[in-house]
């Protein structure tokens, strides 16, 4: 008989206090393959996970910078292409052109962080191991909970759900793959 894969431990919390001291004491053991969900953002998470993705600021400013440069060459172009004498300005006079690529550069800006935003956060997501368990719904109503993930090379679900327990998780779940 085959073994039954995990994803990881998923635990319970009772408050954002609890969530934080724990997530710190996983992170202090040498745990680094950890997620948390709370129904609202809690302060100094992030840090306490140890995230530190810069990737949605630099896309967004790749697409401002693309965006910007092929509007205004667009505008160039098409003064070049057909030249209009107005008020003896020069066919290409760039004062014109600024309003036009400010306001495309900040929609290609718009569209890649949104765009990137979805992608790196694996949206759309049908399907979620976490899924499987009845009391995650709560994660978004008044539920917090911690991941520890089995993909974590430190992983051991006995070790892991007793410093879990001992860190004060109302309840633990070995979650399915």
């Amino acid at each position: 008989m085959s073994e039954i894969r995990i994803h990881g431990l998923l635990a319970r919390f009772a408050d954002t206090e609890t969530l934080l001291l724990a997530t710190r004491a996983l992170r202090g053991a040498g745990y680094t393959h950890l997620d948390a969900y709370s129904p609202h953002p809690v302060q100094g998470l992030s840090e306490a996970l140890a995230i530190e993705d810069h990737r949605v600021p630099v896309i967004a400013l790749i697409c401002a910078v693309l965006a910007g440069a092929a509007t205004l060459a667009l505008q160039v172009y098409a003064s070049l292409d057909y030249p209009f004498n107005v008020g003896g300005k020069p066919v290409v006079s760039w004062p014109a052109y600024v309003i036009v690529t400010f306001a495309m550069s900040m929609v290609g800006a718009t569209l890649g962080a949104l765009l990137s935003m979805l992608l790196l956060n694996g949206f759309p997501k049908p399907y979620h191991p976490l899924f499987n368990i009845a009391e995650f719904s709560d994660a978004s109503r008044d539920g917090f909970f911690l991941c520890l993930q089995s993909s974590d090379p430190r992983f051991d679900p006995q070790r892991g759900r007793a410093l879990l327990e001992h860190q004060g998780a109302l309840r633990v779940w070995e979650v399915p793959q």
